[in-house]
């Protein structure tokens, strides 16, 4: 089975005579780390074929900064490339991070800036690296739901071969103008998922401002159309959030910005993401009914817990029934007839608190796919006659179905 390298299909182009001072310095601190090592086999150095794992090599060196394979064999074959007269060295994108890491550089900028002195030679290696940068780039349009109800956008672009990524989030004004606030990322890849950490500018210096975290598999993110993630941050009125968004790729930066400045939201992104997300108050509550305005009514929340039988009356059915049970301990929904499952359910309590709404949606032998029910909280206090609610939904034969019902409720206690 042939070695699992690390993925990526860009790279990075390093001049032969850049590539000549890196690998001297990488074999440099291996000797000083680890004295006498040099003397070895090549195959024990860079650490394959049929080196020692117990003891030292370049490869044990380089996976200690990494979560990712490390083929020992690469770098010995880079390092064959040059001898055979290259003009420059093609370097697999992971890789150009790592070696440089292990050295103590943030990145080959800074390891050029200190390491290669010849101006000609620096000069050649810059603009490699300009134009590597350019074919590297990688431009998306990003959606949220955002302050005001709407779709947001922002102009994404991921550069220097997804270590770094810039967003720039786009507000139209009634004017026709467009108002921008830019953020700046630092990405990390661990397993699956891209984790981003975001700056921006604040008061003059460049300040924490969120987290995204965006899926993408095991393959190159770049080959993706479509990035699903979230992220938590402060809105533009200083508000906690957190919400869903989608990356859209574009093929150029004219398309990303284009398309970010149109009016129209497509129903593909707006069907995915209206109303997906979450606020925190701006305050720091004293007081467990202070938490929010919904806080003062918990005491009715915990007696909705117990089993329930419901008979529904409608035009399609006069006799159809439901039976299930709120959790005393989690408030999570179950039914309580066998071969029918609650795939999803929602609790809220409305109008002050007066009524109690129950969203289902089942599966299996249930005689409805979706469900809303409607029910006056009072009844919770008493129940020795049969409670009245109302119902609409969907049935088993996909017709729209409403009407009465009536509840049999039977209460239990709640440790809460």
């Amino acid at each position: 089975m042939p070695e699992n390298t690390l993925s990526g299909s860009s790279t990075l182009q390093v001049s032969a005579f850049c590539f000549n001072v890196l690998m001297n310095c990488l074999l440099e601190k291996l000797e000083q780390t680890h004295p006498g090592i040099l003397n070895k086999k090549v195959s024990q150095v860079y650490g394959f074929a049929g080196y020692d794992e117990n003891q030292v090599s370049l490869k044990s060196e380089l996976q200690k900064l990494t979560d990712s394979f490390i083929n020992g064999k690469y770098l010995y074959d880079k390092k064959r490339e040059l001898s055979s007269g290259k003009p420059f060295i093609k370097i697999t994108k992971s890789y150009n991070y790592l070696l440089f890491e292990y050295l103590g550089y943030e990145d080959i900028y800074s390891f050029i800036e200190t390491k290669i002195l010849d101006v000609n030679e620096k000069q050649k290696q810059l603009d490699l690296l300009n134009r590597n940068e350019k074919e590297q780039n990688h431009y998306y349009v990003s959606y949220h739901f955002g302050e005001y109800k709407e779709i947001v956008k922002a102009q994404v672009t991921v550069k220097d071969n997804w270590k770094r990524i810039e967003y720039n989030y786009i507000y139209p004004q009634e004017d026709g103008s467009f108002k921008d606030f830019i953020y700046f990322g630092d990405i990390k890849k661990r397993a699956d998922a891209l984790h981003i950490s975001t700056r921006t500018f604040l008061d003059g210096k460049m300040v924490p401002s969120g987290e995204n975290i965006l899926y993408i598999g095991y393959g190159d993110p770049a080959k993706s159309k479509y990035l699903l993630g979230v992220f938590s941050a402060f809105d533009i009125n200083n508000k906690i959030i957190a919400a869903k968004f989608i990356h859209e790729k574009c093929r150029t930066l004219e398309e990303m910005q284009s398309r970010s400045l149109e009016k129209k939201t497509p129903g593909y992104i707006a069907q995915e993401l209206r109303n997906q997300r979450l606020e925190i108050d701006n305050h720091i509550p004293n007081d467990k009914l202070e938490i929010s305005s919904k806080s003062p009514f918990y005491l009715t929340y915990e007696k909705i817990v117990g089993d329930y039988h419901f008979q529904f009356d409608s035009e399609q059915s006069k006799v159809t029934e439901l039976k299930i049970k709120i959790d005393p301990d989690t408030f999570k929904i179950t039914s309580s007839i066998p071969g029918i499952l609650i795939s999803s359910d929602d609790i809220q309590l409305i109008n002050n608190a007066s009524i109690l709404n129950l969203r289902l949606k089942l599966s299996g032998l249930s005689p409805f796919l979706q469900i809303e029910i409607f029910i006056k909280t009072y009844y919770l206090n008493d129940m020795t006659n049969k409670a009245k609610g109302k119902f609409s939904g969907i049935d088993f034969e996909n017709r729209l179905v409403a009407g009465d019902c009536d509840i049999n409720f039977k209460p239990v206690s709640n440790s809460v």
